[in-house]
């Protein structure tokens, strides 16, 4: 069975998860000799105009030659829209091949993605175009946010015409796409992607925070919850792993503030970060815009360790419900200095989340995922024949 992937960026520019994904899902692939067999087509990050963000011709035209020579049987699409644009797809529903189509993120619900409005209001869904373009997070200026919404009107057309298949990470975000989209499909769990080490001794000396640095990640409000905590346990170190345009304002905070405790790291390879994970004590995940999923979610847990995460993430339900971690409103630095501290100062709680996570992850497993997958492939090409 013949794969073509189908992503904004290439391999060589594993920017964000994924990326990181794709390229996992290649090599497991191939360690484990599956009669499947994945092409990965992505671009450098490059600029676009307005005009490429919309249609890109070239690179639609070297999607359709990819498609020739390689001949999938099936398409997957990840985040596509500037390089990579739709319309290559009319070419591959010509050709009477399978589209299918992983949603990460709520792009195609609200183009402004963070799915809140002004009044700091969770979208239960979207309103007009005008309402989205005044009112929802995060402003910029009326002009950016009008051709950003045409252009995502626009891809969205092609993409609901022509896909057959589509796959979410979270419950909450397949409500979402089914309603939007109306096509089949289902909730397909982000696996684990870093292993632990094996035999490792965990210190547990630090706080850990691991993302883009960016202001709807919420790391502000992270220093800010931290700046009170550092005055109770002044001990306490948090470590702040990732890269973003919001760096130069969180180290100015934190000189302001004479906060000693906090390091920023920059970006860590994956085998940097199973040492940083394993000898963390928790993670902090301050989302305060809505996620689909948070990889660093699961990624502390099968390292073991507990997580703190706002009430955006969208695998919050059943983190409660399996009792793995702790979550409180987002924005609130009150509540989320009072999870830090039942984390601090209460062993036995920390322990007994940490206890429930194996069970947990017994469905968060890469094969696990990579079985569920393989079904749809297989199901789609069946209902082709």
């Amino acid at each position: 069975m013949r794969i073509l992937l189908i992503n904004n960026f290439n391999s060589e520019n594993r920017l964000g998860g994924v990326e990181h994904y794709l390229y996992e899902l290649i090599q497991y692939t191939e360690k484990n000799n599956s009669n499947l067999t994945f092409k990965w087509f992505g671009k450098e990050k490059i600029k676009t105009n307005w005009i490429e963000k919309f249609y890109h011709k070239k690179i639609t035209a070297e999607i359709i030659q990819e498609i020739k020579a390689f001949k999938p049987d099936i398409i997957h699409c990840f985040s596509i829209g500037a390089p990579v644009t739709p319309q290559f797809m009319e070419y591959a529903k010509l050709k009477g091949i399978p589209i299918v189509y992983s949603f990460r993120d709520y792009y195609y619900i609200c183009p402004k993605n963070y799915m809140l409005n002004d009044k700091n209001e969770v979208l239960l869904k979207h309103e007009s175009a005008l309402e989205c373009i005044l009112h929802h997070q995060p402003k910029r200026n009326i002009l950016f946010d009008t051709l950003l919404h045409f252009k995502q009107s626009h891809h969205k057309s092609i993409i609901k015409k022509h896909i057959d298949y589509y796959l979410t990470p979270s419950e909450n975000l397949t409500q979402f796409i089914a309603k939007h989209f109306q096509k089949e499909g289902q909730t397909l769990a982000n696996p684990i992607l870093i292993e632990p080490k094996r035999n490792s001794n965990s210190e547990e000396n630090y706080i850990l925070f691991v993302g883009r640095l960016v202001p709807e990640k919420g790391v502000l409000t992270l220093l800010k919850a931290f700046q009170n905590i550092s005055k109770q346990f002044p001990n306490e170190q948090l470590w702040i792993v990732g890269e973003g345009n919001q760096l130069e304002e969180l180290q100015n905070f934190t000189k302001y503030n004479n906060l000693k405790n906090v390091s920023f790291l920059g970006n860590k390879s994956r085998e940097e970060l199973q040492g940083i994970y394993t000898n963390s004590k928790f993670s902090v995940i301050p989302s305060e815009y809505l996620e689909a999923y948070g990889n660093v979610i699961i990624e502390s847990l099968s390292f073991g360790k507990t997580i703190i995460t706002s009430d955006l993430v969208g695998i919050k339900d059943e983190l409660e419900q399996n009792c793995v971690g702790l979550t409180y409103p987002f924005k609130n630095q009150k509540a989320l200095e009072e999870k830090m501290i039942d984390l601090i100062s209460n062993p036995s709680l920390k322990t007994e989340l940490e206890n429930n996570i194996p069970n947990y992850l017994v469905t968060k497993t890469f094969a696990k995922h990579f079985s569920d997958l393989v079904n749809v492939y297989e199901d789609l090409l069946s209902r082709k024949s």
